[in-house]
């Protein structure tokens, strides 16, 4: 459910610098629930995305970031991804949305009014390569792999097959 990505972003943004204090639109909503009896109740994707709002309008920016949102289930993702660009256009500062993906077309869809980086998986596969290289050889110098007893060929052949595996991700 994308209300409870949403709860996670408003925890993370309604905590003071004291943790026992939570700030002023989380404590009204509270109380407004409190009244009505419903306390115990999930809010709902409107209130989520409303008190997002008025979260991000206490900072002067806020940046969102979400990793791999890829890997959420498709239905969901496009309502987060709508809850997210209700709350860059309504919040009255500036809030950012970073995001780790792959580029499915509804993802594009819904962000396509908006400035993205795109990187290929050919941008890093140098940064990739080194570092392989890198853990590679620690981990026969530690006698991790093999008992340290890899033979250059090997090593060549190991190295080669975790680049070729890791397509630049």
């Amino acid at each position: 459910m994308p209300e409870s990505i949403l709860n996670t972003l408003i925890q993370q943004l309604a905590q003071t610098e004291s943790e026992d204090k939570l700030l002023k639109p989380v404590i009204d909503i509270y109380e407004a629930r409190e009244k009505a009896g419903q306390e115990a109740s999930r809010l709902t994707l409107n209130e989520s995305q409303e008190l997002l709002v008025q979260l991000t309008d206490i900072y002067p920016q806020t940046t969102i970031c979400i990793d791999a949102l890829d890997e959420v289930e498709n239905g969901i993702r496009v309502q987060l991804l709508r809850s997210l660009k209700h709350v860059v256009k309504r919040s009255k500062n500036l809030v950012k949305v970073f995001a780790t993906t792959r580029m499915d077309t509804d993802i594009l869809l819904q962000f396509e009014m908006f400035p993205r980086i795109e990187l290929q998986p050919d941008d890093n596969l140098s940064d990739i390569n080194q570092f392989v290289e890198a853990e590679l050889g620690k981990a026969i110098e530690e006698k991790q792999l093999l008992h340290g007893d890899v033979h250059r060929e090997l090593k060549l052949e190991i190295y080669d097959a975790l680049c070729t595996r890791s397509k630049g991700m």
